[in-house]
């Protein structure tokens, strides 16, 4: 009889299981100042990310992936809409804790979208998409519940604002900053502790939210705080890599990977769930020579690797900006998939949305493409647009360039470090690279192929006649 039972019961649990292309559920994981080169499949010697490995090996891997900007808050904007920063509005690439401006609710986002498709929205980790200050009248529009978020718990900006990061979680009562929030810790920078631990709160509260909300779709936003400045690892994972107290951080990112798609798997919910991972730019090599920095210590140590690819954070060089790229969605996304066309962050709404039955808004430009036929072409037929990939940089996401087809033309160059590596370029005479046969940008080209220039050229200026007629929702 308890065997008869128990079949009825997994019968039942078949029949009410959601078919994995009927509005599957999205986990999006955002790192922080992650290199591209910092896990095993893209080469590092001796950081471990075996569940990384494992999403590579059983999803699709995106040798050529892109974060949409060179830093924090323009990159984030672009993953939450869709859209190039430059037409964010919020004049700078990481807004500073007292900045009137925040992704303007005109916008329509990520998770605005999926809940409009009856998704439940969760979101756990940095936001640094807006702060409630004098300059803004305290708005409670600086935040994510008013962006289509019916949970969060994370940090208002990233974790070394000195003395403007607080931990903040969504509570109906709570009254702090705004109305609908409280402040778990205030001022987390000199909390070791609190640091320590940050990785794994979000992976705790991750795998509650998939159990609590199985029943539906949902879309699940993680964004660490790690490998930011001050990198830290939790107690379990302190010595743990080769690779020294960085690699013990990302090590432990990896370990949350493998937590979050076990939990999909225990709750039958994986072939129904869609998880993508990147990061929001390069690493932090402004700090790569610090032996002794006032805030970050040995700060050398602690910065991560964008190899092959030239510069890091806050560059326009591939660096800054090329990042991993896992898409996993097991059944779906065919094993040791590798997608040799480029694609960025972008693109991930444009997919869910499609994949939702959202369309996409018609009031505005999109910049990203629908990519499900790169994941699986017979279930989803169809052809992706041409990648057209505008680069933004300091200080407002500003125009720097573009990237079409294998071709990318520079008409500016920055790095933190002062460095041009020898190079020069303006709009009158640019750099051109292939960055798909020379990815390190040493070969310019822009002398034998007068023709590819002026394609490039006029992506650009395309682009900024278009976001001068259709300014931004600031303006």
């Amino acid at each position: 009889m308890r065997v008869c039972c128990l079949l009825f019961a997994l019968a039942c649990a078949v029949a009410q299981a959601r078919p994995a292309l009927e509005k599957p559920n999205i986990v999006v994981v955002l790192l922080d100042d992650s290199g591209y080169g910092d896990f095993t499949h893209t080469g590092n010697p001796t950081i471990h990310t075996p569940n990384v490995s494992r999403m590579v090996r059983d999803g699709a891997n995106f040798p050529q992936f892109y974060s949409a900007s060179p830093a924090c808050s323009a990159s984030r904007y672009a993953l939450m809409t869709g859209r190039n920063p430059r037409r964010s509005g919020l004049n700078a690439l990481a807004l500073a804790p007292t900045a009137a401006r925040h992704i303007h609710t005109k916008e329509i986002t990520l998770a605005e979208g999926l809940k409009e498709r009856g998704y439940a929205t969760g979101f756990f980790g940095k936001w640094h998409l807006g702060n409630p200050n004098q300059s803004n009248g305290n708005t409670p529009d600086a935040l994510p519940l008013a962006h289509g978020f019916e949970v969060w718990e994370g940090t208002n900006v990233s974790n070394d604002y000195d003395p403007s990061s607080n931990l903040i979680r969504s509570k109906a009562s709570g009254t702090e900053p705004v109305a609908g929030y409280e402040i778990i810790e205030h001022d987390i920078c000199s909390n070791v502790p609190l640091q320590e631990g940050l990785t794994r709160r979000y992976r705790d509260l991750s795998i509650q939210f998939i159990k609590e909300h199985k029943e539906k779709p949902f879309l699940l936003y993680i964004a660490p705080n790690m490998p930011h400045l001050p990198v830290h690892a939790g107690k379990d994972f302190q010595g743990k890599s080769l690779h020294g107290p960085y690699g013990d951080c990302i090590e432990e990112i990896d370990e949350m990977m493998g937590a979050l798609n076990g939990a999909l798997e225990k709750e039958g919910i994986a072939q129904n769930t869609l998880v993508i991972l990147s990061s929001d730019n390069g690493p932090w090599i402004a700090h790569q020579n610090d032996v002794n920095h006032p805030k970050y210590g040995e700060a050398r140590r602690l910065v991560g690797s964008a190899l092959p690819f030239r510069d890091g954070k806050g560059s326009t060089w591939e660096g800054g900006v090329r990042e991993v790229g896992v898409w996993y969605w097991p059944g779906t996304i065919l094993p040791a998939t590798v997608v040799r066309q480029p694609a960025s962050t972008m693109d991930v709404l444009p997919t869910a949305f499609a994949l939702a039955g959202e369309p996409l808004p018609s009031d505005r430009s999109i910049d990203g493409r629908d990519l499900r036929p790169y994941l699986n072409p017979e279930a989803f037929q169809g052809t992706v647009p041409e990648f057209r990939y505008i680069y933004t940089g300091q200080p407002d996401s500003s125009v720097y360039g573009a990237r079409v087809g294998p071709w990318k033309l520079h008409t500016k160059l920055f790095s933190q470090t002062g460095d041009s590596y020898g190079f020069a370029a303006s709009n009158e005479k640019p750099l051109l690279f292939n960055v798909e046969e020379d990815p390190y940008e040493r070969i310019d080209r822009a002398s034998e192929q007068g023709e590819k220039v002026s394609e490039l050229k006029g992506a650009i200026d395309a682009f900024k006649a278009s976001v001068a007629k259709e300014k931004t929702f600031w303006d």
